[in-house]
């Protein structure tokens, strides 16, 4: 999901908040649509009233969209409304042709109005097999034949002449003085309809009709819509409380908190100095207090604009139960997508990035994971496969996980193809555990199906999946059992730019590790250092675990001074590396700068220190490939 802009390229000037306003609009309306048909599908409360919201929501979208000449999407949610209509009036039940068909109007739907946010225009969508389907269905429905279709026509015709002669009469009555009867535009409905005025009127039996009907149609929409004094009142409270923000204006306080950080930290560093300069000054000790006191400001001001850049994941999750509908009839499966800790509130620049990876993941565990109907009635297991796709907090970070209740990983499987592909020689087989060998579905180009298909297949995916997570400063777990099924974690960090960190020195230079990625930290000597092919590893936990001396990458000699190190057990994704360095200074909140043109090993970005000199952030993952790279 991208950023909302003030700006949408192809639009006039005054018409570019009034495009913003619809996508906006346009979107929530999608959702809603999505779910209510979701709810028709598995026949959740009255049908009634489930075609009327969607008749609603359709007729929403064509007249905002009819406003701005948005000629595709009118005529798009104008068939789709026709048909409702239809299903409600003929009290029609709906059927899967039916349901199919709403849901490709709505697929098509949200590509119309993702191509008007990102280029201004409808772009070339073709609308017709859409079209063609709900004529088709309309046509099923009628069941008239075309002896009937020639009756109705030549009735309209003739009800056509009357009501032009009616109004022809009213015309002449209006030119002779009768008041005027005005036209005006609803922009929000994006209809026009005719208001009586209060003045005697003298019309036609036909116009008088005509104007009843209508002001009985406005009436039956104003009981619709009818509210309590109480409900009103908190409509203005909730409008007066709620305000859209351009996300420039959030960066900037942002960027400006992040300062804030910073000389924070440089006023903790010289509080103590002066304290000690001036151990009896009550000045001094009130300054102290002044300090702690704006300490605890800025950390919740921290907090707030933390907040104000999160949003919840359901803007995220809410556009997956229609993939997963999407896939799984491509696939030829059941599956039901349980979504839970929708709520959970994640900083928009990392959701903005998820959707690509969740999707990968999503569509694997459809077409690698779910069984077919007939293989998990012959395991014991329901018709219907489940993907549960969960969301929670978990100290600073937020865990998303998707797991499903299909075939699992045959690591079996997975080992033949590492051999056959050359990913693996035997000899490196015979040390790998279980675990090991799952990981290999992260290797850029692995794939365990036997042939590619329109979807998956392609060795294309998983490794994408941990290279964003990755990215991210996230971290990311596999767990599965065969013939039960498969979870992936995702770990990540609540916000980026602000971050919690470890304070490391080497020799006499100090570094940054950010805090997410540690696992453990304890002494080792030197003695417990082994080789392996010219690479330092230590036993971790029956493991060997490669280590580096943080100082050797950037070119800094180890002290020599003693005999023993600091190690730093490192995650990122599935690996662990170990980080030797000569102390352990302290834990620091920073506000991380990118560090531009520079593409090193083990560099994340840099900031400034309580003591106001440079010190760069650790990137954990750069120096995992390097370690990598080296055994």
């Amino acid at each position: 999901m991208a950023d909302d802009k003030n700006e949408i390229e192809g639009w006039d000037e005054t018409l570019k908040e009034y495009i913003s306003q619809y996508i906006a609009e346009a979107r929530d309306i999608i959702q809603k649509i999505e779910e209510t048909l979701f709810a028709i599908e598995k026949k959740e409360g009255s049908q009634e009233e489930l075609v009327n919201s969607l008749f609603r929501s359709w007729h929403t979208i064509k007249g905002a969209a009819g406003f701005l000449g948005l000629e595709k999407t009118v005529e798009l949610s104008h068939k789709t409304e026709s048909l409702m209509a239809k299903i409600r009036d003929e009290k029609i039940s709906f059927t899967e042709d039916i349901i199919n068909t709403v849901f490709d109007s709505l697929e098509k739907l949200k590509t119309l109005t993702e191509n008007i946010y990102l280029s201004g225009a409808e772009g070339d969508i073709d609308i017709s097999p859409e079209i063609s389907k709900i004529d088709k269905i309309m046509r099923s429905i009628s069941g008239i034949d075309q002896t009937r279709e020639v009756e109705n026509l030549e009735k309209k015709k003739i009800e056509k002449t009357e009501e032009e002669k009616a109004e022809k009469e009213w015309v002449i009555e209006k030119e002779e003085g009768v008041p005027k009867i005005e036209e005006k535009l609803d922009l929000r409905e994006g209809v026009s309809f005719y208001e009586k005025q209060k003045t005697p009127e003298i019309r036609s039996e036909k116009f008088e009709k005509k104007t009843e009907e209508e002001a009985e149609e406005r009436k039956e929409e104003k009981e619709e819509k009818k509210t309590t004094p109480e409900e009103d009142k908190k409509k203005k409270k909730f409008a007066y409380e709620t305000i859209r923000v351009a996300t420039q204006k959030i960066d900037e306080v942002l960027a400006l908190s992040e300062e804030l950080i910073l000389e924070r930290n440089f006023v903790l560093n010289v509080l103590p100095k002066v304290e000690e300069k001036y151990p009896r000054d009550a000045d001094v000790s009130r300054l102290s207090e002044i300090v702690a006191n704006m300490d605890k400001i800025i950390s919740m001001l921290r907090f707030s604009v933390m907040k104000m850049r999160m949003i919840p994941l359901k803007t995220l999750f809410s556009k997956f139960p229609g993939t997963v509908r999407n896939l799984a009839r491509h696939f030829g499966k059941k599956v039901e997508l349980v979504i839970q800790g929708e709520d959970t509130e994640l900083d928009r620049s990392i959701v903005d990035e998820l959707e690509e990876p969740l999707i990968h993941l999503i569509r694997n565990s459809i077409d690698h994971g779910i069984e077919r109907t007939e293989e998990r009635i012959a395991f014991g297991k329901s018709p219907e496969g489940k993907i549960y796709l969960r969301a929670y907090y978990e100290g600073d970070n937020v865990v998303i996980e998707v797991e499903d209740d299909g075939r699992g990983i045959d690591i079996e499987k997975i080992r033949k193809k590492a051999l056959q592909k050359g990913i693996i020689t035997p000899e490196q087989l015979e040390s790998m555990g279980e675990k090991d060998i799952i990981n290999l579905i992260f290797i850029p180009g692995f794939s365990s199906k036997d042939e590619a298909t329109e979807l998956s297949g392609r060795g294309v995916g998983m490794d994408v999946v941990k290279g964003k997570i990755v990215e991210l400063k996230g971290t990311l777990d596999v767990q599965t059992a065969l013939g039960e099924g498969t979870k992936i974690t995702m770990k990540l960090p609540l916000t980026v730019g602000i971050m919690n960190t470890l304070k490391v020195a080497c020799n006499s230079s100090q570094f940054f590790i950010p805090l997410s990625s540690v696992v453990e930290i304890t002494r080792i000597s030197r003695s417990e250092l082994k080789y392996a092919s010219g690479q330092a590893v230590i036993n971790w936990r029956n493991n060997l675990l490669p280590v580096v001396y943080l100082g050797r990458i950037f070119g800094i000699p180890e002290n020599g001074s003693s005999d023993m190190y600091h190690l730093v057990v490192t995650g990122v994704a599935e690996k662990r590396i170990g980080i030797l360095v000569d102390s352990v200074v302290s834990s620091e909140e920073i506000a991380v700068k990118t560090v531009s043109g520079v593409k090193a090993v083990g560099i994340a970005g840099a900031t400034i220190s309580a003591e106001g000199e440079p010190v760069l952030v650790i990137d954990i993952f750069s120096i995992s490939k390097y370690l990598e790279e080296r055994m």
